[in-house]
């Protein structure tokens, strides 16, 4: 066995609820913003409603094949050849993930807090602390998911209390004054982000309480939803239909945050849980990739993996595109088709699983 280690279903659900909360905090309100103006709010609900019908289609792929992970039993769904080139899909999915992630996480340490740090630096150490975690295996990753994120519950929940006082609730109207169709059509990046739900195929055979993963990974999916549209829908009542036009919205509404002469600088705090949120996310994705490679070539361990993916993805990041807007645009165009073409890969071994069984049935 590859992964010897074992995580519970609710940190199986922490795990999820890292790998889109924290990017959606700092984006959400400009890329949904741009279509859905001051309903940008809306579009989580609507991506979220939408995306539940993939969680359950991976959630009834993962508990057909309960021992295995999705790089093991996509050979069973689709044949030898066919298998094989689903589970280098899988990988590369992993490595994909793990180098716009940390490139995300360079460019917002270089433009909001360090700008005249080099990003190669932020980014190579939080690479080297990640891949140690990821040599610790699940267990580890989810005791950090465990240990960390409940704090970042908290934290955010006091943030958008201390920025009631400057809300202004006209801001927000008229909702849906144009339809529907705007909140909708900005809702598409936030579906995409789905894709992530692909790798409960690889984490699923390593809960030790699999009875309980569909409660968690439901309840993870409802407190994702809220959490997206929440920052949304502060940032509106901040700065109205503007919100898209700032880079990362939910800075400036912390940064709004003063209590008294005492209690200022709270972006300070969002920095810190932010980075201990992409911490977790990043264990998730480059766990994958590693794990994923040693599985597809029949390795008896991944951990010597690790380090040479981990450089491999670095040198990704930094070869990327060359500026902060390049790169954002890059986001809401290429990675958006990168991550529909991940779904469909899910939703094919769940379609083809499902008529499967269907005809043994029969």
């Amino acid at each position: 066995m590859v992964e010897g280690g074992k995580i519970s279903a609710s940190q199986l659900g922490l795990l999820f609820y890292a790998v889109a909360a924290y990017d959606g905090i700092l984006f959400i309100p400009r890329i949904t913003g741009e279509e859905a103006g001051r309903d940008l709010w809306l579009s989580p609900i609507w991506a979220h409603l939408i995306g539940l019908l993939f969680v359950l289609a991976m959630l009834w792929l993962s508990r057909m094949f309960p021992t295995e992970t999705i790089i093991q039993y996509s050979g069973r769904i689709l044949g030898s050849w066919l298998g094989k080139a689903a589970g280098l899909t899988v990988i590369i999915y992993g490595v994909n993930l793990t180098s716009v992630v940390l490139r995300e996480y360079g460019d917002f340490i270089s433009v909001a807090f360090l700008q005249k740090t080099p990003a190669v630096v932020a980014i190579g150490g939080m690479l080297l602390l990640v891949s140690f975690a990821v040599r610790g295996g699940v267990e580890v990753l989810g005791r950090l998911a465990q240990l960390f994120l409940p704090i970042t519950f908290l934290v955010f929940g006091l943030l958008v209390v201390l920025s009631v006082p400057d809300w202004d609730a006209n801001r927000i109207l008229p909702i849906m004054g144009k339809g529907i169709a705007p909140s909708a059509k900005g809702a598409i990046i936030p579906l995409s982000w789905f894709s992530g739900y692909l790798m409960l195929g690889l984490y699923f055979p390593f809960v030790s309480d699999q009875r309980k993963t569909t409660r968690y990974v439901i309840i993870t999916w409802f407190g994702l939803m809220v959490t997206l549209s929440v920052s949304g829908l502060v940032s509106v009542l901040l700065f109205g239909k503007h919100a898209h036009t700032l880079n990362y919205p939910f800075i400036e509404v912390v940064r709004y945050i003063g209590v008294g002469e005492f209690f200022q600088h709270i972006d300070a705090l969002m920095l810190a849980v932010w980075l201990l949120g992409t911490f977790v996310q990043l264990t998730s994705y480059l766990y994958t990739a590693s794990l994923g490679v040693a599985q597809w070539l029949g390795l008896k361990q991944y951990r010597a993996l690790v380090f040479p993916i981990g450089f491999f993805i670095l040198a990704i990041s930094m070869w990327g595109p060359s500026s902060v807007d390049v790169f954002e645009t890059y986001l809401g165009t290429s990675q958006v088709v990168f991550d529909f073409f991940y779904v469909a890969l899910g939703l094919l071994l769940f379609v083809t699983a499902w008529i499967r069984v269907k005809i043994l049935q029969n």
